[in-house]
């Protein structure tokens, strides 16, 4: 390791005591005013660029702007989606919800109308039977055509009456 450092030294020293050969620096000589003028057009460039770039400064921020109120409504927006997704589905749950309980109602509906059509059946045959059932006024007819207890002892007495007197005409014949 010593080695090594000894010999980068060795190179260092030799790096120095080598020498360049000189430059000569070659005079320009330019005339003042045309100097000024190129100085002065640099100057203009200088300023319209500076002017250009604080447009384009402004033009950026007020970019940088709209993006963060686009950012900000995408946001929202995004929120606004979600809460839509998700009305969505439970819309369509409910709507899964609601064919069950559509075809549910089928169903019952169809055994409603078995039972209906048995009631039908039923009600038919009882209008028969209430159609050969006696009404309140049949019943009034009937009392009024039918003889009393007093009627029926005359009519037997009145039918005993005759038996005697047929018997007794035969008997005397």
């Amino acid at each position: 390791m010593q080695e090594r450092i000894d010999d980068h030294e060795a190179r260092i020293r030799r790096l120095e005591q080598q020498r360049t050969d000189e430059i000569q620096a070659v005079r320009v000589e330019v005339a003042s005013a045309d100097m000024q003028n190129q100085l002065g057009n640099h100057a203009e460039l200088l300023k319209e660029i500076s002017q250009k770039q604080d447009k384009i400064s402004a033009d950026v921020e007020e970019l940088k702007l709209d993006a963060k109120a686009y950012t900000g409504d995408a946001a929202i927006f995004k929120n606004k989606v979600e809460h839509i997704e998700s009305d969505v589905s439970t819309l369509k749950s409910d709507m899964g919800t609601l064919k069950s309980d559509v075809s549910t109602l089928k169903t019952d509906m169809e055994q409603v109308k078995t039972i209906q059509s048995g009631h039908s059946k039923f009600f038919e045959e009882h209008g028969k039977r209430l159609a050969a059932t006696a009404t309140k006024d049949d019943v009034t007819r009937l009392e009024t055509a039918m003889a009393t207890k007093g009627d029926l002892a005359a009519m037997k007495n009145e039918i005993l009456d005759a038996m005697k007197q047929l018997l007794q005409q035969k008997s005397g014949e």
